[in-house]
Protein backbone atom coordinates (compact mmCIF):
# COMPACT_ATOMS: atom_id res chain seq x y z
CA UNK A 1 0.00 0.00 0.00
CA UNK A 2 1.71 3.36 -0.95
CA UNK A 3 2.10 5.73 1.75
CA UNK A 4 0.00 9.04 1.75
CA UNK A 5 2.30 12.48 0.33
CA UNK A 6 1.38 15.36 2.98
CA UNK A 7 2.17 18.97 2.40
CA UNK A 8 4.30 20.46 5.12
CA UNK A 9 2.77 22.80 7.22
CA UNK A 10 4.13 26.24 6.62
CA UNK A 11 4.59 28.98 8.46
CA UNK A 12 4.86 32.61 7.11
CA UNK A 13 6.69 35.47 8.92
CA UNK A 14 5.39 38.74 7.95
CA UNK A 15 1.73 37.52 6.26
CA UNK A 16 -0.28 40.71 6.88
CA UNK A 17 2.60 42.27 4.74
CA UNK A 18 3.07 43.06 0.73
CA UNK A 19 4.43 40.06 0.06
CA UNK A 20 3.78 37.92 2.81
CA UNK A 21 0.00 38.16 2.19
CA UNK A 22 0.66 36.67 -1.62
CA UNK A 23 2.31 34.58 -0.49
CA UNK A 24 -0.02 32.97 2.12
CA UNK A 25 -2.74 32.93 -1.01
CA UNK A 26 -0.43 30.99 -3.14
CA UNK A 27 0.26 28.33 -0.62
CA UNK A 28 -3.60 27.82 0.32
CA UNK A 29 -4.78 27.89 -3.08
CA UNK A 30 -2.83 25.24 -3.02
CA UNK A 31 -4.45 23.29 -0.02
CA UNK A 32 -1.16 23.36 1.73
CA UNK A 33 -1.58 24.10 5.94
CA UNK A 34 -0.42 27.37 6.05
CA UNK A 35 -0.04 30.01 9.51
CA UNK A 36 0.39 33.66 9.46
CA UNK A 37 3.14 34.70 12.18
CA UNK A 38 2.49 38.64 11.96
CA UNK A 39 2.99 41.51 15.01
CA UNK A 40 0.10 43.04 14.06
CA UNK A 41 -3.33 40.54 15.37
CA UNK A 42 -5.94 39.64 12.75
CA UNK A 43 -8.81 36.89 12.77
CA UNK A 44 -6.86 35.16 9.00
CA UNK A 45 -8.67 33.86 6.61
CA UNK A 46 -10.17 30.50 4.63
CA UNK A 47 -7.32 28.51 4.63
CA UNK A 48 -5.04 30.92 6.84
CA UNK A 49 -4.58 30.23 10.58
CA UNK A 50 -3.36 33.74 12.20
CA UNK A 51 -0.76 34.01 14.89
CA UNK A 52 -0.01 36.79 16.70
CA UNK A 53 4.18 37.60 18.32
CA UNK A 54 6.94 39.29 17.84
CA UNK A 55 9.69 37.92 16.01
CA UNK A 56 12.07 38.58 18.86
CA UNK A 57 9.77 36.56 21.32
CA UNK A 58 11.59 33.03 20.70
CA UNK A 59 9.15 31.08 23.37
CA UNK A 60 6.13 32.57 21.40
CA UNK A 61 7.69 31.51 17.89
CA UNK A 62 8.09 27.72 19.51
CA UNK A 63 4.50 27.71 20.96
CA UNK A 64 3.34 28.61 17.49
CA UNK A 65 6.05 26.19 15.34
CA UNK A 66 5.10 23.16 17.68
CA UNK A 67 1.43 23.74 18.21
CA UNK A 68 0.97 23.74 14.15
CA UNK A 69 3.24 21.47 13.31
CA UNK A 70 5.12 24.06 11.22
CA UNK A 71 7.90 22.00 8.60
CA UNK A 72 8.95 25.03 6.34
CA UNK A 73 8.90 29.05 7.59
CA UNK A 74 9.18 31.70 5.16
CA UNK A 75 10.49 34.59 6.72
CA UNK A 76 9.46 37.89 4.83
CA UNK A 77 8.69 39.98 7.86
CA UNK A 78 11.35 42.90 8.06
CA UNK A 79 11.92 46.82 7.79
CA UNK A 80 12.31 46.44 3.95
CA UNK A 81 12.96 49.65 2.31
CA UNK A 82 16.55 50.95 2.24
CA UNK A 83 15.47 54.51 2.57
CA UNK A 84 13.81 53.75 5.61
CA UNK A 85 16.96 52.49 7.21
CA UNK A 86 18.93 55.95 6.54
CA UNK A 87 16.66 57.40 9.14
CA UNK A 88 16.28 54.40 11.29
CA UNK A 89 19.25 52.14 11.07
CA UNK A 90 19.13 50.92 14.90
CA UNK A 91 15.31 49.98 14.83
CA UNK A 92 16.47 48.59 11.28
CA UNK A 93 18.73 45.87 12.53
CA UNK A 94 16.81 45.10 15.80
CA UNK A 95 13.91 43.76 13.23
CA UNK A 96 16.07 43.02 10.17
CA UNK A 97 19.13 41.18 12.53
CA UNK A 98 17.97 40.38 15.66
CA UNK A 99 14.85 39.09 14.94
CA UNK A 100 16.22 36.72 11.95
CA UNK A 101 18.75 35.22 14.80
CA UNK A 102 15.72 35.10 16.95
CA UNK A 103 13.67 33.03 13.82
CA UNK A 104 16.45 31.14 13.26
CA UNK A 105 16.77 30.02 17.06
CA UNK A 106 13.30 28.77 17.26
CA UNK A 107 13.62 27.12 13.94
CA UNK A 108 17.08 25.06 15.67
CA UNK A 109 15.58 24.15 19.02
CA UNK A 110 12.16 23.10 16.80
CA UNK A 111 13.82 21.56 14.59
CA UNK A 112 12.27 22.93 11.02
CA UNK A 113 14.20 21.32 8.29
CA UNK A 114 13.55 24.59 5.83
CA UNK A 115 13.64 28.42 6.35
CA UNK A 116 13.56 30.43 3.54
CA UNK A 117 14.77 34.17 4.50
CA UNK A 118 14.01 37.20 2.17
CA UNK A 119 16.92 38.35 1.43
CA UNK A 120 17.56 41.58 -1.20
CA UNK A 121 19.35 42.92 -4.17
CA UNK A 122 20.59 45.62 -1.90
CA UNK A 123 23.32 43.32 -0.26
CA UNK A 124 25.58 43.64 -3.87
CA UNK A 125 25.68 47.84 -3.92
CA UNK A 126 26.65 48.42 -7.09
CA UNK A 127 27.43 46.51 -10.04
CA UNK A 128 27.82 47.62 -13.14
CA UNK A 129 27.72 43.79 -14.93
CA UNK A 130 26.05 40.68 -14.47
CA UNK A 131 25.09 40.34 -11.01
CA UNK A 132 25.25 36.79 -9.68
CA UNK A 133 25.08 35.43 -6.54
CA UNK A 134 28.89 35.16 -6.15
CA UNK A 135 29.71 38.27 -6.19
CA UNK A 136 31.15 40.36 -3.08
CA UNK A 137 28.75 41.64 -1.11
CA UNK A 138 28.91 45.68 -1.19
CA UNK A 139 26.07 47.32 0.16
CA UNK A 140 25.67 50.44 0.66
CA UNK A 141 22.88 51.30 3.35
CA UNK A 142 22.29 49.90 6.92
CA UNK A 143 19.19 48.26 5.10
CA UNK A 144 21.63 46.32 2.79
CA UNK A 145 23.99 45.52 5.82
CA UNK A 146 21.28 43.47 7.62
CA UNK A 147 20.26 41.59 4.32
CA UNK A 148 24.26 40.39 4.29
CA UNK A 149 24.01 39.68 8.02
CA UNK A 150 20.78 37.50 7.17
CA UNK A 151 22.54 36.12 4.49
CA UNK A 152 25.68 35.02 6.01
CA UNK A 153 23.48 33.65 8.40
CA UNK A 154 22.11 30.68 6.24
CA UNK A 155 24.88 28.67 5.75
CA UNK A 156 26.23 28.77 9.27
CA UNK A 157 22.87 27.87 10.61
CA UNK A 158 23.00 24.84 7.50
CA UNK A 159 26.36 23.73 8.68
CA UNK A 160 26.58 23.98 12.60
CA UNK A 161 22.62 22.92 13.13
CA UNK A 162 21.26 21.16 10.14
CA UNK A 163 18.78 24.03 9.31
CA UNK A 164 18.73 24.26 5.80
CA UNK A 165 18.41 27.98 5.04
CA UNK A 166 18.78 29.52 2.22
CA UNK A 167 17.97 33.49 0.99
CA UNK A 168 15.84 34.77 -2.05
CA UNK A 169 17.92 38.48 -3.10
CA UNK A 170 14.70 40.06 -4.39
CA UNK A 171 15.28 43.22 -6.58
CA UNK A 172 12.73 45.83 -6.67
CA UNK A 173 9.24 44.69 -6.19
CA UNK A 174 5.93 46.39 -7.68
CA UNK A 175 2.54 46.04 -7.99
CA UNK A 176 -0.80 46.37 -6.19
CA UNK A 177 -0.76 46.60 -2.51
CA UNK A 178 2.82 48.30 -2.11
CA UNK A 179 2.27 51.11 0.72
CA UNK A 180 5.83 52.07 0.57
CA UNK A 181 7.51 54.64 -1.72
CA UNK A 182 8.19 53.01 -4.97
CA UNK A 183 8.45 54.92 -8.43
CA UNK A 184 6.10 53.08 -10.43
CA UNK A 185 3.58 53.26 -7.68
CA UNK A 186 3.93 57.21 -7.42
CA UNK A 187 4.71 57.98 -11.19
CA UNK A 188 1.10 55.84 -11.92
CA UNK A 189 -0.36 57.74 -8.71
CA UNK A 190 0.33 60.84 -10.11
CA UNK A 191 -0.60 60.35 -13.57
CA UNK A 192 -4.22 59.49 -12.28
CA UNK A 193 -4.39 62.48 -10.27
CA UNK A 194 -3.42 64.52 -12.68
CA UNK A 195 -0.32 65.92 -10.82
CA UNK A 196 3.08 66.58 -12.09
CA UNK A 197 6.13 63.99 -11.15
CA UNK A 198 9.19 65.68 -11.51
CA UNK A 199 12.76 63.89 -10.54
CA UNK A 200 16.23 66.19 -11.17
CA UNK A 201 17.78 63.12 -12.64
CA UNK A 202 17.26 59.22 -12.89
CA UNK A 203 15.75 58.62 -16.28
CA UNK A 204 19.21 56.84 -16.87
CA UNK A 205 18.99 54.47 -13.87
CA UNK A 206 18.14 50.65 -15.13
CA UNK A 207 15.54 49.47 -12.50
CA UNK A 208 15.47 45.93 -11.85
CA UNK A 209 11.90 45.86 -11.48
CA UNK A 210 10.03 42.60 -10.92
CA UNK A 211 6.14 42.19 -10.13
CA UNK A 212 4.80 40.92 -6.94
CA UNK A 213 3.22 38.19 -8.45
CA UNK A 214 6.50 37.00 -9.95
CA UNK A 215 8.14 37.34 -6.11
CA UNK A 216 5.09 35.19 -4.80
CA UNK A 217 5.62 32.45 -7.35
CA UNK A 218 9.36 32.02 -7.12
CA UNK A 219 8.65 32.00 -2.83
CA UNK A 220 6.51 29.02 -3.25
CA UNK A 221 8.39 27.37 -5.95
CA UNK A 222 11.69 27.86 -3.31
CA UNK A 223 9.58 26.46 -0.25
CA UNK A 224 8.55 23.46 -1.80
CA UNK A 225 11.52 22.75 -3.74
CA UNK A 226 13.07 19.03 -3.51
CA UNK A 227 16.38 20.91 -1.78
CA UNK A 228 18.56 24.19 -2.64
CA UNK A 229 22.05 23.55 -3.95
CA UNK A 230 22.96 27.02 -2.93
CA UNK A 231 23.00 29.58 -0.13
CA UNK A 232 21.45 32.66 -2.07
CA UNK A 233 19.48 32.78 -5.30
CA UNK A 234 18.43 35.92 -7.41
CA UNK A 235 15.04 36.57 -7.82
CA UNK A 236 13.86 39.60 -10.64
CA UNK A 237 11.68 40.09 -13.68
CA UNK A 238 11.84 39.20 -16.80
CA UNK A 239 13.31 42.79 -18.13
CA UNK A 240 16.01 45.60 -17.13
CA UNK A 241 14.12 49.09 -17.78
CA UNK A 242 15.63 52.31 -16.69
CA UNK A 243 13.39 54.39 -15.08
CA UNK A 244 13.11 56.48 -18.32
CA UNK A 245 11.58 53.89 -19.98
CA UNK A 246 8.84 52.94 -17.37
CA UNK A 247 8.18 56.85 -17.58
CA UNK A 248 7.64 56.39 -21.18
CA UNK A 249 5.36 52.90 -20.63
CA UNK A 250 2.69 55.28 -17.99
CA UNK A 251 2.75 58.33 -20.20
CA UNK A 252 0.98 55.85 -22.92
CA UNK A 253 -1.35 54.44 -20.41
CA UNK A 254 -2.21 57.69 -19.79
CA UNK A 255 -1.93 60.78 -22.47
CA UNK A 256 -1.39 63.94 -21.08
CA UNK A 257 0.54 62.17 -18.00
CA UNK A 258 3.48 65.13 -16.50
CA UNK A 259 6.52 63.42 -15.81
CA UNK A 260 9.24 64.92 -16.15
CA UNK A 261 12.43 63.02 -15.31
CA UNK A 262 16.40 64.48 -15.71
CA UNK A 263 18.95 62.55 -17.01
CA UNK A 264 21.43 60.54 -15.03
CA UNK A 265 21.48 58.26 -12.18
CA UNK A 266 19.28 57.92 -9.21
CA UNK A 267 20.97 58.58 -5.20
CA UNK A 268 20.40 54.66 -4.90
CA UNK A 269 22.34 51.65 -5.96
CA UNK A 270 22.80 50.57 -9.77
CA UNK A 271 22.49 47.40 -10.69
CA UNK A 272 22.87 45.34 -14.24
CA UNK A 273 21.06 42.01 -15.30
CA UNK A 274 20.58 39.76 -13.14
CA UNK A 275 21.59 36.01 -13.18
CA UNK A 276 18.89 33.86 -12.27
CA UNK A 277 20.56 30.14 -13.41
CA UNK A 278 20.24 28.63 -10.13
CA UNK A 279 16.64 29.88 -9.28
CA UNK A 280 15.59 28.32 -12.71
CA UNK A 281 17.64 25.01 -12.15
CA UNK A 282 16.43 24.52 -8.45
CA UNK A 283 12.79 26.12 -8.37
CA UNK A 284 11.73 26.14 -12.05
CA UNK A 285 11.90 29.88 -11.62
CA UNK A 286 10.88 32.20 -14.98
CA UNK A 287 9.33 35.55 -14.57
CA UNK A 288 6.34 35.81 -16.66
CA UNK A 289 5.85 39.58 -16.01
CA UNK A 290 6.48 41.84 -18.19
CA UNK A 291 6.12 46.16 -17.62
CA UNK A 292 3.86 45.79 -20.59
CA UNK A 293 1.62 42.74 -18.58
CA UNK A 294 1.87 44.85 -15.45
CA UNK A 295 1.62 48.35 -15.90
CA UNK A 296 -1.92 48.40 -16.86
CA UNK A 297 -3.60 45.70 -14.43
CA UNK A 298 -1.99 47.89 -11.53
CA UNK A 299 -3.08 51.23 -13.36
CA UNK A 300 -6.40 49.92 -12.86
CA UNK A 301 -5.96 48.56 -9.55
CA UNK A 302 -4.80 52.05 -8.37
CA UNK A 303 -8.17 53.71 -10.14
CA UNK A 304 -9.81 51.94 -7.02
CA UNK A 305 -7.31 51.74 -4.30
CA UNK A 306 -5.16 54.59 -2.73
CA UNK A 307 -1.60 51.64 -3.49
Amino acid sequence: MEKMVTEPVVMVTGGRGYVGGRVLDRLAARGIPVVSYDRDPWEGRDGVVAEHGELTDVPRLLDVIRAHGVGRIVHTAAISHPGVSLYMPLGTFEANVAGTVALLEAARIAQVPRVVNFSSSSVYGHVDGDVTEDLPLRPISPYGVTKVATDLLGPVYRDLYGVEVYSLRVTWVYGPGNRMQEYVRDMLRAALRGERYALPSGADHPLPLVHVEDVADATVLATLAAEARQPAYNVTGPELPTLGEVAEQVRALVPGARIEIGPGDLDLHRLGRFDMTGAARDFGYAPTRTLADGLPGYLDWLREHDC
